[in-house]
């Protein structure tokens, strides 16, 4: 027996099919072009998603009945804020909206006007912001305002798959309209969002279930696509940093995970709902009724880096390959998607501090990815603070192969990391499909690597330095946040008065 984790994110999806033993039996991926056009709106191709999804769930269930264990359930790992409107039949009527795309704003705040920051956090377990898919529906325009309903990326396949409409309780908390303690759509909510939106109704919604349910079943006309056998069940995953949490082996009080994607993220997990977090900007959300996560982390962690090699006309690997041997006389405020947590400023703007003639490419990569450490001891900090505990920290994510790499973030975030390898959140996702069917996750989970954890018994030369550089990394957002709003407002040429 095999199972497939499918993991959906912005910039690919990858399927992997695990033994039940935790053995990889078969692998496909395939990449999904991001479109920006320049306003704030990032979008994929809704199309791309459905056609790349089923073609690595094909080749994926292809290698694996190859090898004799053919595929007997699909589990989900979903990036999430993605949201897309759909028609009657089903089908996508415009693009979805990623996490960074930045037209909610206006709705987040209009909501906020209404229910108050503080109250919307407490029916969501989330900050108020933009990113969330609530407030992509309100601004979306008229595909949006007419369509019969929305769905989220993960819920979007497996209503195509199994005509059920369904949603995990982890994806749907990230839309912004879940009651995160009740696991319903809230009245509330969906009332605030009204006052400027009333096409966003719960009936346009899916049901919300618990990770680890079964959805429904492959139907006849998805099997061929799917390269499954009709009847394999559907099982809902879940958003896919608590899917990472599950497959680098985090659990409550013993193992926090810290996720090198995209997006960074530190993701905390506990038994019950955290208390007292609703001005920090953590998020905070059920998966099922044994598990609660909480979630802090940089907007822009890869896509930082591919910036850099972008801008370079390099390879990363090739310009995160070679760090700086010591930690340069540089800071870098890696806000290129906004700041994330715990800030959640949609406003903030990246920034290099330090820059001179002398100024190397390594300098400047090491500076990159110290960033991430740094903003990782600031979420360390703040969590603490709020009781909530990080404990030994596991890292999985291309970004924990790199060792040099990895020993950088470590050192700037003053913490001991673990590397665990990659596909984490495919295995969460598997873990859960198994849960599903009766299966035992354990044997799927990842364990550490072998390597040494990044920190531990490092060399101490340069503690003091980091320490004050620490402190400087969280004065230079605070010295440079007030000339955001002018960054973020476009130059108009000046209009010359008609003198005729």
């Amino acid at each position: 027996m095999s199972v497939i984790g499918l993991d959906l994110g912005t910039s690919g999806v990858r399927a992997v099919a695990f033994s039940a033993g935790g053995d990889v039996r078969g692998s496909a991926s395939a990449a999904l072009t991001l479109l920006r056009d320049g306003t704030g709106r990032v979008e994929l191709e809704a199309a791309e998603i459905i056609t790349a999804a089923e073609d690595v769930v094909r080749r994926a269930a292809r290698q694996a009945a190859a090898a004799g264990d053919p595929v007997q359930a699909i589990g989900f790992s979903v990036l999430g804020e993605a949201v897309v409107p759909i028609d009657e039949t089903g089908a996508p009527v415009a693009r979805v909206a990623v996490s960074m795309d930045t037209r909610g704003t206006e709705a987040a705040a209009a909501v906020g006007e209404i229910l108050g920051e503080g109250r919307f956090t407490a029916i969501t377990g989330q900050p108020l912001h933009g990113m969330f898919s609530l407030f992509k529906i309100m601004a979306g325009g008229p595909a949006w305002a007419g369509a019969a309903g929305y769905r989220c990326v993960g819920d979007l396949l497996a209503e195509r798959w199994s005509g059920v409409a369904a949603i995990d309780l982890g994806q749907a908390a990230r839309t912004g309209i879940l009651d995160v303690d009740s696991g319903e759509w809230s009245a509330e909510i969906l009332r605030a969002a009204a006052v400027s939106a009333p096409w966003v109704r719960a009936e346009s919604l899916p049901v919300p279930v618990a990770s680890g349910s079964i959805i429904g079943a492959v139907r006849e006309e998805a099997a061929d696509a799917l390269g499954l056998a009709p009847g394999t069940p559907l099982v809902a995953g879940t958003h896919d940093q608590a899917a990472a949490f599950l497959g680098a082996g985090g659990e409550p009080g013993v193992r926090s995970v810290i996720a090198l994607g995209s997006s960074d993220c530190l993701t905390v997990g506990s038994r019950v709902r955290p208390q007292g977090l609703e001005a920090t900007g953590f998020a905070s959300y059920r998966v099922d009724d044994e598990l609660w996560v909480t979630l802090a982390g940089t907007a822009a962690g890869g896509w930082a880096l591919e910036w850099l090699a972008g801008l370079l006309n390099r390879e990363v690997a090739d310009v995160f390959g070679a760090l700086a041997d010591t930690p340069p006389a540089l800071l870098v405020l890696p806000y290129l998607a906004g700041s994330g947590t715990l800030d959640n400023d949609p406003s903030a703007r990246g920034t290099i501090h330090g820059l001179t003639l002398d100024t190397t490419v390594p300098e400047l990569a090491r500076a990159v990815v110290e960033a991430a450490g740094f903003e990782f001891h600031k979420i360390i900090a703040a969590l603490s603070a709020h009781g909530v505990e990080v404990s030994d920290l596991h890292v999985t994510g291309a970004g924990a192969e790199n060792t040099d790499a990895l020993a950088a973030r470590a050192a700037a975030a003053g913490a001991s990391l673990t590397p665990v390898g990659r596909d984490a959140s495919a295995r969460g996702a598997a873990m859960l499909a198994l849960r599903g069917i009766g299966g035992d996750p354990a044997p799927v989970r990842l364990g550490p690597s072998g390597a040494a954890p990044a920190g531990a018994g490092a060399d101490d030369a340069f503690a003091e330095w980091y320490a004050d550089q620490r402190a400087a990394y969280i004065a230079l957002y605070e010295a440079t946040r007030s000339l955001n709003p002018h960054l973020t407002s476009r130059p108009q040429p000046h209009q010359k008065e008609n003198m005729t």
